[in-house]
């Protein structure tokens, strides 16, 4: 058996016009994309081989779903036009659909399914033609007769029409409300009502009512509500005393502090109300914003930028690294230690010698404020491995393994953006202003930060 999966531009141009960016087959659903609740339905079905076919692009849902080797099932890929109808889009896979019994997913439609079913046995004993209908679609069987059973087993599967904002909320909080899934969801599901995905923090202050579900790399900080009916995506920062409640955030958001989202979607910088379609776009960042990551362009830009203040700050340096550095040593108060560190870019990590003055008299003092101890780091930013300003330096260890993984704002600096504007340089108010401005900032804001967390560091008590 072969699973052919079709779907038209037309089906979800109330998606795109929200969402331009996201293809409808990898939008995400309880936190996971689509395409994967049918491609599970699929392998239940006894279906070897998903072939996904349509009129618009494919170029994001193939790059993600590849060859299917990660589900165990071969998938392929194929296009047809805008106006063929059913027959003619299996007449154009033949090859695909010789041979072999068919079932035909057809539309932007959620199947309603139990993985603890018989989908095999159940679709052998039905009848070729269609099997359920909605507004949004089809299930339907073709191809070679099936050896029919006496005593066939009911048709335990229903459709939902995904089709508004309003039937994509109602069907996430549906989904949510089960206290266990007869779908796979992703994350820990340790107890009734409550997924939790990797690298989640969650402040001792925070409360989390359940159902909920919780993606990758979210921090949950002081005095902040989460739930009831709550879906939280991945790479999400919910600021402090900040309520969610039955509302879906998704991936790469920022929640500010004593926001309040109720009944809503969030995304980005936008709040959704699902049943009317109202979308508020947020203009002040720090309420609510998005994450995003740079394109080459905008990377080859910022490195040039970065070489260039890193070449300015070692000449200012050079001379004054020369004379005191060495005085410093001979005293016991230039203090230095090898580690390794992550880079920002996957998988990459970085060797680097890093140095820590003790601030005990004139010279230590004068050392630290000129930030001489930041010297030899810049050579990294001329070698592309370090930005001149970005995220605080962090230690690659075992406990901290996923981080050049699911954080797509870190990048490690020479200077942080918490230095710039006198944030604390640890726990939560760190990472939310270093995401803030790793989205926000641009190459040319960037030489301003560093200028600014340069003389701060002249304020400060002790320099790390």
């Amino acid at each position: 058996m072969k699973t052919l999966i079709i779907i038209r531009e037309r089906d979800y141009v109330w998606l795109r016009t929200v969402f331009p960016d996201i293809h409808p087959l990898l939008f995400p659903i309880c936190n996971k994309p689509f395409i994967e609740f049918l491609i599970d339905f699929s392998i239940l079905s006894g279906s070897e081989a998903v072939r996904i076919v349509s009129d618009g692009s494919l170029i994001d849902v193939e790059e993600y779903c590849d060859n299917g080797s990660l589900w165990g099932t071969a998938i392929s890929y194929s296009s047809i036009m805008s106006m063929d109808d059913q027959r003619a889009v299996i007449e154009k896979n033949r090859r695909f659909c010789s041979e072999e019994k068919i079932l035909i997913i057809s539309g932007l439609v959620f199947i309603q399914y139990d993985k603890l079913h018989d989908y095999k046995s159940l679709f052998a004993s039905q009848p070729n033609g269609d099997l359920l209908v909605c507004n949004g679609g089809s299930l339907s069987l073709t191809g070679n007769p099936p050896k029919l059973q006496k005593n066939s087993a009911p048709l335990s599967l229903s459709l939902i029409a995904l089709d508004s904002l309003d039937g994509y909320y109602r069907l996430c909080m549906e989904i949510l409300g089960f206290a266990s899934s007869p779908y796979v969801l992703p994350g820990y599901n340790n107890e009734a009502y409550c997924h939790i995905g990797r690298n989640v923090v969650i402040s001792k202050s925070a409360e989390i009512r359940k159902p909920v579900m919780i993606g990758n790399n979210v921090q949950i900080l002081e005095d902040s509500i989460i739930g009831p009916g709550s879906v939280i995506g991945s790479n999400v920062i919910i600021d402090r005393k900040s309520t969610v409640t039955e509302s879906i955030v998704l991936a790469n958001t920022y929640i500010g502090e004593q926001l309040e989202v109720q009944n809503k979607i969030a995304a980005g910088n936008m709040l959704i109300e699902p049943e009317g379609g109202i979308c508020i776009t947020m203009d002040d960042p720090h309420l609510l914003t998005g994450i995003k990551k740079s394109g080459s362009v905008r990377s080859l830009l910022r490195f040039l930028v970065h070489s260039f203040a890193a070449l300015l700050l070692i000449t200012l340096q050079l001379i004054p690294f020369l004379i005191l550095s060495p005085i410093l040593t001979i005293q016991g108060k230039w203090k230095k230690s090898k580690n390794i560190y992550y880079t920002g870019t996957a998988g990459e990590t970085l060797t680097l010698t890093t140095t820590t003055i003790e601030r005990r008299g004139f010279i230590s003092s004068l050392a630290a404020a000129l930030s001489l101890d930041r010297f030899t780091l810049l050579f990294s930013v001329l070698r592309g491995r370090l930005a001149v300003i970005g995220s605080s330096l962090e230690l690659a260890s075992d406990s901290n393994t996923t981080l050049h993984e699911v954080e797509s704002w870190y990048h490690a600096g020479v200077f942080s953006y918490a230095e710039a504007e006198e944030w604390p340089v640890s726990g939560g108010d760190k990472a939310i202003v270093e995401r803030y401005f790793s989205v926000h900032g641009n190459p040319f804001l960037d030489i301003t930060m560093t200028i600014k967390a340069f003389f701060n560091r002249i304020h400060e008590t002790n320099t790390p």
